[in-house]
């Protein structure tokens, strides 16, 4: 799981890096200047990337814990029908 959510967030901070890049370099030709808006827009998708990245692992970690809470009540049910 762990490995999972490293591979996710790190996918995520590419695509949304790349996409602050790409839509920079468009507006930069746009508009004819020199890369004023690619280092702006990079600037402001490192606060982004983060935000993107703790959401995601919250999730991913409120996943497993459920996870782990219902094999816990299997287990303990599984448990109860024996002593039975």
């Amino acid at each position: 799981m762990v490995g999972q959510v490293g591979c996710v967030t790190g996918l995520v901070a590419i695509v949304i890096i790349a996409l602050a890049f790409g839509l920079g370099r468009f507006l930069d030709t746009q508009f004819d200047v020199k890369g004023i808006f690619t280092v702006l827009l990079l600037v402001a998708s490192f606060p982004v990337t983060l935000y993107v990245m703790v959401r995601i692992s919250l999730q991913m970690v409120e996943r497993a814990q459920n996870r782990v809470h219902q094999l816990n009540q299997q287990h303990q049910q599984e448990a109860n029908q024996q002593e039975e």
